[in-house]
């Protein structure tokens, strides 16, 4: 690793091969675990499991205490099912609103093997014992719906709708399957023929409810108390209080195993035994941790064979095993965090400016050294002016939008927001340098460096982003929603005269601006549904051209033009060059992190991946020449 300029640590990492690659390494999740499931194979239950989180990643544990890492969403992951070919994986992915997709993906090649989207939230999801179907519960009157995994086609199991369940189980022949549904009730289908077999009114509301003992017992939670049903009868067997419990035994125990965490740093493993006849003993002490607690506190663990796997809030996973102790022990965190976020990058012309929470680096591929130009007071935006100066402000905030020097270290304020800071962009016109600034989506200023002066030029609702032209007109994108309902329209600076412009669609972001070529993002929704265009916008003949397309509404996007070339996220998972000139397009094979922003200098392409770390690509080639990590020495970490 030629460019590798430090000694190699305890993280190792590798690539994966194909067009996509993942990472191993013991790094933690960014953001909270959701989930955390064993992976099971022909053979039996494997040694691997899998871990999900908040930041959209999904990771593959191993023996070595190391995961390999991928991540498939920009948006939480709440649930996940592991199939029992071990390598299918099928995912929950949404954003709490608008956003309800479950996909499958195939591990092996990290290739998304099945999509689709929902309109309402996804309560429960699970394969199948023998992997034919994938079976997802939905928060409506219609409940689960069946998917043959053979050909990925939703198909009618169940003569009934089985309104909203929170857990499903099918007997290992696939001949039987078991819902619970939230309103209290424990329904028995006959898979082969679709008809209910037996229902029984049992205990509303419990949560992350459970079987155990070959499907004998069902367990859940409800205000602080771990119920247990007996799942033949529908009769509640016990009832346990218990402080803040997280359930860790599955379908495959005989014992029912819980974790209880009295709130400071103190966490119990309990066990519930199944004597003769079907009896349940008393809770009985296992043994006693001391863990994390707060921010960090563990949500949420498994029981795999005779280890325990556990998540935190902080995203950082845990390893332990159920050999009763009479000692308090501490926790084994398998995870580290030994990576410094980068929040943005800028060209300079002869190489890079890195932003972090603290720090502005500069950088480039050939040397490989971060040379600290400044420190920070936690601005996650910069814009390069020169290679001596540069803007530093901070998105979603109100902080003062600084001017610094790094030869001198002089900062000069140039302004302060009187509201949420949207986004800032730095316009160099006739020698006359501007800033366009937008907040709370809703005012669009303009600010003057000669003169020093902030002026108002357009207000409304859903603005996304302006653009200034040589014309000395403003383009504002904006939502078709708000008057004048066009995505894109055009205001005069000086008269503050609208014009709307002749472009169709919902709403309008992420422009980039040179000479009389306007590009962005269009979204278009109709009957036929939604589709994301990136398209040109001509300011003297007013034509728009669509130039790619993408057939789902996707609404955090880039464009970035710099020499010619276009550059975009469009879809999330790949970065795409489209050359203006020759309309030839290419995607960069991306690494194990969603690509966010991009820059260009003439040697050398970087694009900033959603866990702030970077790729480098070249701006004529797919091929990724390699992933840098900053870490906590403040040295490039590549792999």
């Amino acid at each position: 690793m030629k460019k590798f300029l430090i000694a190699i640590t305890a993280l190792t990492f590798t690539f994966t091969n194909g067009f996509s690659q993942s990472h191993n390494s013991s790094q933690s999740h960014q953001d909270q675990v959701t989930n955390i499931q064993p992976v099971q194979n022909t053979s039996g239950w494997d040694t691997a499991y899998f871990t999900s989180g908040e930041d959209g990643f999904l990771i593959r544990w191993g023996e070595d205490n190391h995961g390999e890492h991928y991540q498939i969403s920009d948006v939480g992951i709440k649930l996940i099912a592991v199939s029992p070919n071990g390598n299918d994986i099928a995912v929950y992915e949404t954003d709490g609103g608008s956003v309800n997709k479950v996909s499958v993906w195939d591990w092996k090649t990290l290739s998304r093997k099945y999509q689709k989207n929902f309109t309402d939230s996804i309560t429960s999801l699970k394969f199948s014992s023998k992997g034919n179907y994938l079976i997802i519960g939905t928060a409506t009157v219609d409940g689960a719906i069946f998917i043959r995994t053979a050909s990925w086609t939703i198909i009618d199991k169940i003569k009934a709708n089985t309104s909203i369940v929170n857990y499903i189980n099918t007997s290992d022949s696939e001949k039987t399957i078991v819902f619970y549904s939230p309103a209290g009730t424990l329904s028995y289908y006959n898979l082969l023929n679709g008809t209910l077999k037996q229902k029984f009114s049992v205990i509303q509301g419990l949560t992350n409810p459970v079987m155990f003992n070959s499907n004998v017992f069902l367990a859940g939670i409800k205000d602080n108390t771990i119920y247990v049903l007996n799942a033949f009868k529908g009769t509640t067997t016990t009832s346990i209080q218990a402080q803040n419990p997280i359930i860790l035994s599955s379908e495959k125990d005989r014992n029912f195993y819980y974790l209880e965490y009295d709130g400071r740093n103190n966490y119990e493993l309990k066990m519930l035994e199944v004597q003769d006849d079907n009896k349940l003993s008393n809770p009985r002490l296992v043994k006693t941790f001391k863990g994390p607690r707060g921010d960090a506190a563990l949500c949420v663990g498994t029981k795999h064979l005779a280890d325990l796997y556990f998540g935190g809030r902080n995203g950082s996973v845990y390893k332990a095993d159920i050999e009763p102790t009479i000692t308090t022990q501490n926790l084994n965190q398998i995870t580290e965090n030994k990576y410094k976020k980068i929040y943005d990058i800028t060209e300079t012309g002869k190489d890079f400016f890195f932003l972090t929470e603290t720090k502005l680096y500069r950088s480039d591929y050939a040397t490989g050294i971060p040379e600290t130009v400044c420190t920070t007071q936690g601005q996650n935006k910069v814009i390069s002016l020169d290679e001596s100066n540069v803007i530093l402000w901070t998105k979603s905030s109100r902080s003062p939008v600084i001017k610094k020097n790094l030869n001198t270290q002089a900062e000069e304020a140039l302004f302060t927001p009187k509201s949420s800071l949207q986004n800032v962009r730095y316009f160099k016109i006739d020698d006359k340098e501007y800033i366009v600034e937008i907040e709370s989506n809703s005012y669009v200023n303009i600010y003057n460096f000669e003169s020093k002066n902030m002026k108002q030029v357009y207000s409304g609702t859903g603005i996304q982003d302006a653009v200034l032209a040589r014309n000395g007109n403003l383009y504002v994108a904006k939502s078709a929603a708000s008057n004048p309902q066009v995505p894109l329209l055009c205001v005069n600076p000086d008269t503050l005269e609208t014009v709307p412009l002749g472009v169709k669609g919902n709403v309008a972001y992420a422009l980039s601006i040179k000479d009389n070529m306007i590009y962005g993002i269009n979204l278009v929704s109709d009957e036929t549904g939604k589709t994301t265009y990136v398209f040109s916008f001509d300011i003297e003949s007013k034509m728009l051209t669509n130039i790619l397309r993408f057939s789902n509404e996707d609404s955090d996007v880039f464009t970035y033009l710099k020499d010619g070339n276009l550059f975009t996220n469009i879809g999330k998972n790949k970065v795409y060059c489209y050359n203006i000139s020759s309309k030839r397009r290419f995607a960069y094979n991306r690494s194990a992190s969603i690509p966010v922003d991009i820059c260009q200098n003439k040697n050398q392409v970087v694009i900033l991946n959603s866990n702030g770390s970077i790729s480098w690509c070249s701006p004529t080639s797919q091929v990724l020449q390699a992933d840098w990590y900053l870490n906590s020495d403040e040295q490039w970490f590549e792999f």
